[in-house]
């Protein structure tokens, strides 16, 4: 059965002006692209940056307190106490130089007259003691003392478009550099000197606000007059429309589904924009313009994600209430298909990051979301969040399950395009579109499983996503410990300007992606492809990597955090493009086959490829048949490095069949934790690099490598013939084992022979011919 929303008291006559233009101090509105109608006359509309910015300071940044500080009057500048993290007092911290020195720091009552002292950190002494910069007027215990950074701060309201160079009145001082970004809270000066005493301070930031009005008359097309002036000009902004609240209607139709008596049912939205208010924050009501709560068997469709748009009514001022555009819970086999949801970000009065264009909630079912834009929400695009079992209390899960995101566009919002949270499995996101760029903040793709039951089964592939945020990409990660985020596919997806980064995920398969940092991208020097903390049975295979920054660290790394190893790892036939520090980096793992990988440097870098036991150890890891190369004025300092600290040590490492070209040094063995030789065979360096093989010194005192075409790798006799060894110190005395017809190259400096042949098999240890 088909309903049609209109015949319901639904109106879509909301508009969304493109590219329109307003003069300071003029009510004359031009849309250059001739979109007004005679019927837009009496509806509102919201102009981002036609207005200034009224808002007060609600938070510091990087906001720390100091318990029990005291100073005293004999050592006037000095401060002592215990420092914390106000949202997270259990952990405890400590001063440190390259963190807290700059900082801001108030003490109560440590000023003139009993006032509060403002100063700044300029020394750390210990763990609890600092200098600052100003001397205290009386000695002081047990007050309160806050940190910040000095130059940020958070406001109550956030910029509707980027702004700088503003001259800002903080009422005790003015300041003339003050910049905000697009959607950003923050407010930036490095000359403010920002302190806790600023707090609550109401200030005026121009051009950065939200000018609401309504369309007095409509000459043409493309001229208007407004009932009120703009107090700033703009040129070429989007600005909303809007009149009728479409919400009574619809939930006038989905109260006359259950009396319908019918197995399934089709809503249908007509072209055009429908404005939803938030439904009322009573009790056991839901944080949505459009709640679906236990609904089944249902399908949304509208004309086109072009065609029909579902928008949050801007102008609403929701910065208290979670308010979602379109929310489910306990719903099943329901279709949102062909429209758009729109969450007005801009135009909105105010809002909070909970404002998701489509929160899939607990308990919801068999969702399939098929070709829907969703546009500047405050929050997610589209955020997935179950309900994990509380053990405790005896609460059965109520978990978010087959969910399928096909051919999206989930474009410009604010905090992720797609996250996942937890108690979530088997979900699909296929073909889709995601742009994170201004107003945007975060990821285009968010792991941020709290609590217990990370995601499980998982496929993103075929989407392409562009990246224009200083946050990570794609966050893929699970919860410490015992209950990772397992089950992953991340394939055929081209990124875009950002880092695809992973932490505790179980059996992930990183397979056939393209991802792209370029030059100057707001990623900045992250690592495009980085897995660390944990993770077991990882595929990285097949991908293109290309990195332009000249201060990124590595292209594509494997690491371990807090003794949180990632083991059992393929890192195989991926394309590597680096322009400045290391290829493939793995550290501190064990399990990990390095193969068939071409590494090439553009620019001046490090190393290849590096095998490190650093934090911990490294075991049975293996750099096998890597191509490490150059393109144009590129140029390698070491091919492949193997790296093994004392404290730390490698065990079973080799480095076989390699190629090396456009290197100063084609294979370096560095520090003492070598706790078995590493196997070097078969490497094919260049003959242009100076130094094919260095750091020899560095390994046990009964070194061996094995090399030789004919080598089969045998240790008694018998079992091979035709090797060549190279090592450290006399054969015989050593014990090397080897089998007839084996040469033995002596490396280190001691004088003698320096080539030995094994001539006799009366023991397998000696028997070696000087030459």
């Amino acid at each position: 059965m088909a309903l049609h929303v209109d015949d319901f008291g639904c109106v879509p006559d909301g508009r969304f002006l493109e590219q329109v233009s307003i003069d300071a101090d003029a009510a004359a509105l031009t849309v250059s692209r001739g979109l007004l109608r005679a019927i837009d006359a009496g509806k509102n509309i919201a102009i981002p940056g036609a207005a200034d910015l009224v808002a007060t300071i609600a938070a510091l940044v990087n906001h720390l307190i100091v318990e029990n500080a005291s100073m005293t009057i004999e050592d006037p500048t000095r401060l002592t106490g215990t420092l914390r993290n106000p949202k997270r007092p259990e952990v405890g911290l400590t001063f440190r130089s390259d963190l807290h020195v700059g900082m801001r720091i108030t003490v109560a009552g440590a000023g003139s007259a009993g006032s509060t002292l403002v100063s700044d950190v300029v020394q750390v002494v210990d763990a609890t003691t600092v200098i600052l910069a100003d001397a205290t007027s009386a000695a002081v215990d047990d007050v309160e003392v806050i940190l910040n950074d000095p130059d940020l701060v958070a406001l109550s309201n956030f910029a509707r478009r980027d702004v700088g160079d503003l001259t800002v009145d903080l009422g005790d001082r003015s300041v003339g550099d003050a910049a905000m970004r697009i959607g950003g809270r923050g407010l930036q000066s490095a000359t403010a000197r920002f302190s806790s005493l600023d707090l609550d301070k109401q200030v005026t930031i121009q051009g950065a606000g939200l000018l609401v009005t309504t369309i007095r008359t409509v000459a043409s097309p493309t001229q208007a007059t407004l009932t009120a002036p703009a107090q700033r000009a703009v040129e070429n902004v989007q600005a909303d429309v809007w009149k009728t609240d479409s919400r009574p209607g619809l939930e006038l139709l989905l109260a006359a589904l259950p009396s319908l008596r019918v197995e399934s049912a089709e809503i249908v939205f007509g072209p055009g924009v429908y404005d939803f208010t938030r439904v009322p924050n009573l009790p056991g009501s839901m944080h949505a313009a459009i709640g679906l709560r236990d609904v089944s068997d249902l399908t949304f469709r509208g004309a086109g994600a072009g065609a029909t748009i579902l928008r949050l009514m801007p102008n609403q001022d929701l910065s208290k209430p979670d308010t979602h555009v379109i929310e489910t819970v306990d719903c099943r086999n329901l279709t949102l298909r062909d429209l758009s949801v729109h969450g007005a970000y801009l135009t909105m009065g105010n809002t909070n990051e909970q404002m998701h264009g489509i929160n899939i909630n607990q308990g919801s079912e068999d969702i399939v979301v098929e070709r829907v834009r969703v546009f500047q929400s405050a929050g997610d695009g589209i955020r997935l969040l179950g309900r994990p079992e509380d053990t405790e209390d005896g609460i059965p899960a109520n978990k978010v399950r087959r969910i399928w995101v096909e051919g999206c566009r989930l474009i410009q919002n604010k905090r992720t395009g797609v996250a996942f949270q937890r108690a979530v499995e088997l979900v699909w996101v296929r073909n889709c579109h995601i742009e994170m760029s201004p107003p945007s903040s975060d990821a285009c793709v968010d792991f941020e499983p709290s609590g217990s039951s990370a995601p499980t089964d998982i496929i993103i592939q075929s989407n392409v996503m562009a990246h224009d945020t200083p946050a990570i990409a794609v966050s893929i990660s699970g919860i410490g410990g015992p209950d990772p985020t397992r089950r992953v596919k991340f394939t055929d997806n081209i990124l875009l300007g950002g880092q695809l980064f992973s932490t505790d995920v179980d059996q992930l398969a990183i397979q056939d992606n393209m991802v792209l940092v370029p030059a100057g991208a707001r990623a900045g020097n992250r690592i495009p492809l980085h897995i660390q903390r944990g993770g077991d049975s990882v595929l990285i295979t097949g991908n293109l990597l290309v990195d332009e920054n000249v201060e990124t660290e590595a292209v594509l790394v494997v690491s371990e955090v807090n003794q949180r190893p990632v083991d059992r790892a393929i890192i195989a036939n991926n394309l590597c493009f680096a322009r400045s520090g290391t290829g493939i980096r793995v550290s501190s793992s064990e399990d990990v086959a390095v193969e068939g990988n071409l590494v090439v440097a553009t620019g001046s870098c490090a190393v290849g490829i590096v095998l490190q036991s650093t934090p911990t150890s490294l075991d049975r890891v293996a750099a096998r048949g890597n191509d490490i190369t150059v393109e144009g004025a590129g140029s390698w300092d070491t091919g492949i490095l193997l790296n093994a600290r004392k404290e730390s040590p490698a065990h079973d490492v080799s480095v076989v069949d390699n190629s090396v070209h456009g290197a100063a040094e084609g294979v370096r063995f560095h520090g003492t934790g070598f706790q078995r030789t590493p196997v070097c065979a078969l490497n094919r360096v260049d003959a242009a690099v100076p130094s094919p093989l260095v750091g020899l010194d560095q390994l046990p005192g009964k070194a061996v490598l094995v090399g030789g075409a004919a080598s089969r790798g045998g240790v008694a006799p018998g079992t091979g013939a035709g090797r060549f060894l190279a090592g450290l110190g006399d054969p015989n005395q050593n014990n090397v084992v080897g089998n007839l017809g084996d040469i033995y190259q002596r490396l280190d400096t001691t004088p003698g022979p320096r080539l030995f042949v094994k001539e006799s098999d009366d023991q397998p240890g000696t028997g070696w011919s000087p030459k």
